[in-house]
Formats: structure tokens, C-alpha cells, sequence
């Protein structure tokens, strides 16, 4: 099953959001990764901007146990899950399931219109307008040190030897992008 998610964050957003993708291909292995924007935060009152993202990963996972997975990383990045108010107030990471599909086909998908120019990057290969953040992935044994925020990417995480990541610009073609050496 496919799954377009969001990642947002506006504590300490640039730490997490970058740990949150290195998390993510860690586990999956597999990326569709958009540009990533900073927002003023919708729905909520707050001095502090948001940054957010969306991808798309491909999970044998069922929603539920994708998102009690997402809701473990939320609580180590320090989310308080347990604030009734929770949904409106600061977030270090907030990772949400926007939609599922059994073939990666979320251009009509229905997104917070926040969101919209990240959707019609992935898609529509349309120009983001918002304005955009260079993060950088941790650097560890898995992870090359890879730059990834100013256009859409697809990142690759070599399980076989876990020495590398791939990262190479989204195109049109449908095959999936071979993952390449660094």
C-alpha cells in the first residue's frame, strides 16, 4: 500500500523534520519526498512557523499500525499526545496519513490547501512558490550527509548494506528511480 503523509514541526522544526526523514528512510528504505516549506501555523495560535512536507512511502503496514508508528516517533521527538489541546498547540513533530492508495496516485488527493503546491510538485512537477528550507539528513553509519528541501527527491536507503543513500530529482517516467551510489 502507498501512503501520502505529512511531517510537520514548529519546535525546534529544522532538528526534527530532518530526523524525522532520516527515521523514515531508515525504516522504509524508500522515499517520495517534496520540497520542504515554512508556514505560519493554521488553526492554532502560535509566534513559532512550522515547517512541513509531504511523502509518499509504500508500507506493507495497515494505516492504523502505520500511524500508531508514527505516534511512537511523535512521543520521542517529545509530542505531548496526552494534552487534550494537543492538536493546537506547539508540536516538535506532528506526521499524518493524508491518504492510501495501492498504486502511488495522489495527484487528485484532498490536502490542507497549505499543502497544495507540495501536492502539485509531486505530481504535476508545478514550481513551489512557498518559501523553502535546506535541510540536511543526520550523518551516521546509514546516512551520507544529504542536502534535501528545495525540490522534489527521492531518497533511497541501501538496506542490503546500509551503507549509502541515494537521492536523485523526481521525474515523469513511473518505473521507480534506481538507487544511486554516492
Amino acid at each position: 500500500m502507498f501512503y501520502l503523509c505529512s511531517i510537520g514541526s514548529n519546535l525546534d522544526p529544522v532538528q526534527h523534520v530532518s530526523q524525522a526523514v532520516g527515521e523514515l528512510l531508515a525504516r522504509f528504505g524508500h522515499l517520495r519526498l517534496s520540497s520542504v516549506i515554512q508556514t505560519k501555523p493554521v488553526g492554532m495560535r502560535s509566534s513559532h512557523d512550522f515547517l512541513n512536507c509531504l511523502l509518499v512511502v509504500e508500507s506493507e503496514l495497515s494505516a492504523s499500525q502505520l500511524k500508531a508508528e508514527f505516534v511512537t516517533m511523535e512521543l520521542t521527538h517529545g509530542r505531548d499526545r496526552s494534552n487534550p489541546l494537543c492538536k493546537v498547540t506547539d508540536r516538535p513533530l506532528d506526521i499524518d496519513i493524508l491518504a492510501s492508495a495501492p498504486l502511488d496516485s495522489f495527484a487528485a488527493a484532498e490536502v490542507d490547501a497549505y499543502l497544495g503546491e507540495l501536492l502539485a510538485e509531486l505530481y504535476e512537477r508545478r514550481s513551489v512558490q512557498a518559501h523553502k528550507v535546506a535541510l540536511r539528513l543526520p550523518t551516521s553509519k546509514v546516512f551520507a550527509e544529504q542536502i534535501f528541501g528545495h525540490e522534489s527527491v527521492e531518497l533511497w536507503s541501501h538496506a542490503d548494506d546500509r551503507q549509502g543513500l541515494g537521492s536523485l530529482p523526481l521525474t515523469t517516467d513511473p518505473r521507480p528511480a534506481p538507487p544511486r551510489h554516492q
